[in-house]
């Protein structure tokens, strides 16, 4: 993608040369090793596309590998027709592209690919393709064995960061949940305050570990707007549910007061540890999602209650592009991440900037997140068009006078590496 303004390729050229801070992503392991060229391509989140454009009995056909190729193809053919242009789509052109020699999405490149599939399992190539990206740093989001976090022997994916997954330890609904978040410690838990102070025992050990961030992802189950309950209403949920460990609360009216209270109370320790906290909002991963309980302005009051603790609110809160831009302006605790949008949707990304510079604090802004497990060539051409939409925004905010080209370069290095950098005081 590119702009028609008269600076947009210096502006281009320089955000090239910017390394990237990738705010997200989820490889906890180097890979995948691909054995099959349909998945070689149209894996990571286009698939949603393809699956918006056809139907659930196509896609499992398209993702049936025992097929042959050609039936597969002669369904997804159809689909891709129909989604070929969105921003996944984009992604996989430039992989077609750049690592196999394709120009086109055809049955003859799928058979042409076979032989030369990608094997990312081998670090050496990873690395290698965060090096053309000039990519950094990665803030990871994995899911780890909390064991080894905690005794220090979990490795990452090359220039990984971890971050604390806080979702299940403010989810519980049972004794079998207390139990294995737990047994990292070897602790037997029977009250509210025991389990309050093993969960503060576990984020104190990532933190020892190196953890940059907590992360929740609580808007694919829930609700964003969190309630203030007090502890008595939440130890009712929990002792009756420890009383017996054949009971399960339900949901949302039976956990609800212990889930709001427990994430209250994990702000609570993300102040005390000076760790931001990175929050899912807008768009969800697939289909058939309801939108609604994630738009971020659900976050105002935990927002304003919790004045202390640095909040990066993820995915431009897409498609509530306004709300964002308000709790980013208003708070001082706010930022505004682009990871994954820049995909989901690049011209909501290129107005979103150009919004945000003439509204919000430029120093409040991450423009980059990949968001992919693994394939780390997707992330490659991820970056590529997070470049193109800083560029694009913000040459064109030089054409308006808006500001000069020296600020404009001044502005995308910020958005692409040092807000990131302070942010998350990753040091580099």
């Amino acid at each position: 993608m590119r702009s028609s303004s008269a600076c947009f390729d210096e502006l281009r050229t320089f955000c090239e040369e910017v390394p990237l801070v990738d705010c997200h992503d989820h490889s906890g392991v180097c890979g995948p090793k691909y054995t099959d060229p349909i998945q070689a391509v149209i894996g990571g989140y286009f698939p949603s596309d393809i699956h918006s454009a056809s139907s659930d009995a196509e896609q499992a056909v398209i993702h049936d590998q025992a097929r042959p190729l050609a039936e597969r193809w002669a369904v997804l053919e159809k689909a891709w027709k129909r989604s070929c242009h969105t921003g996944y789509a984009r992604v996989t052109r430039m992989v077609l592209k750049r690592f196999y020699e394709e120009d086109d999405l055809t049955l003859d490149a799928l058979e042409r690919i076979k032989d030369k599939l990608l094997d990312l399992e081998d670090a050496t190539v990873f690395e290698g393709i965060l090096d053309e990206a000039n990519i950094a740093v990665r803030i990871l989001d994995i899911w780890p064995d909390v064991a080894k976090v905690l005794d220090g022997s979990l490795e990452l994916t090359p220039r990984g960061r971890l971050v604390i997954s806080l979702p299940g330890y403010h989810g519980i609904r049972c004794r079998e949940n207390v139990d294995g978040l737990m047994a990292p410690l070897g602790r037997t838990v029977t009250s509210l305050d025991e389990y309050l102070d093993g969960c503060r025992a576990i984020f104190e050990g990532h933190k020892a570990y190196g953890v940059v961030a907590f992360k929740d992802q609580s808007a694919y189950s829930r609700t964003l707007a969190y309630d203030n309950p007090s502890r008595a209403e939440a130890e009712r949920v929990f002792n009756w549910f420890m009383d017996d460990p054949r009971r399960c609360a339900s949901y949302p009216d039976g956990c609800q007061p212990l889930d709001d209270f427990l994430f209250h109370e994990f702000m609570r320790m993300a102040r005390h540890l000076d760790l931001p906290v990175q929050i899912h909002t807008g768009h969800m991963a697939g289909i058939r999602n309801d939108i609604a309980k994630t738009n971020a302005i659900g976050l105002t009051r935990v927002i304003e209650l919790h004045r202390d603790v640095r909040f990066d609110l993820f995915h431009a809160n897409w498609p509530y592009n306004d709300e964002l831009v308000y709790l980013a302006k208003n708070f001082p605790n706010v930022t505004m991440d682009f990871c994954w949008t820049n995909i989901i949707d690049p011209v909501y990304c290129q107005a979103l900037f150009k919004q945000a510079l003439s509204a919000v604090p430029h120093g409040k802004v991450h423009a980059y997140g990949s968001d992919f497990g693994g394939s780390v060539e997707r992330a490659w051409a991820h970056a590529a068009i997070a470049r193109d939409n800083v560029a694009i925004a913000l040459s064109e905010m030089v054409d308006m006078q808006y500001l000069d080209l020296d600020e404009a370069k001044e502005v995308a290095h910020a958005w692409l590496f040092d807000n990131a950098n302070t942010f998350f005081r990753l040091g580099l």
